[in-house]
């Protein structure tokens, strides 16, 4: 998988995000509005053709009011800080979200993502 290929984890991501902007009675223009982006960029990350990065999701979960853990499957939460967690949830997602961190100006993910690590 490219780094730029959305894999099971960001389909799931995309599930949890159309499902909190609808309980929270939003459309996706509201959202996209919201945190600067197009209805269309919303629509693409809400069906997993698009990769959601750390910055946005963190921003949507601003948003939203909701921990970015949320919008993560239980298992897949559940697994942050296991010394195999890489192995078990694909490798590259592990590195992908590792440089969007490092790209971020915005250093709201990595405290979230901190903050997720030290509750273990």
């Amino acid at each position: 998988m490219s780094a730029k290929t959305p894999s099971h984890v960001d389909h799931q991501v995309g599930r949890r995000i159309r499902q909190a902007r609808r309980d929270a009675k939003l459309t996706q223009e509201q959202l996209g509005n919201m945190i600067g982006l197009t209805f269309q960029q919303v629509q693409k990350y809400e069906k997993g053709v698009n990769r959601v990065s750390a910055g946005t999701l963190y921003e949507i979960s601003q948003v939203l009011d909701l921990p970015i853990s949320w919008f993560f499957d239980e298992d897949v939460v559940n697994r942050i800080g296991e010394p195999d967690a890489c192995d078990t949830i694909e490798f590259s997602d592990c590195m992908n979200l590792l440089l969007d961190l490092r790209q971020s100006s915005n250093l709201g993910p990595v405290r979230e993502v901190l903050r997720l690590a030290g509750a273990r």
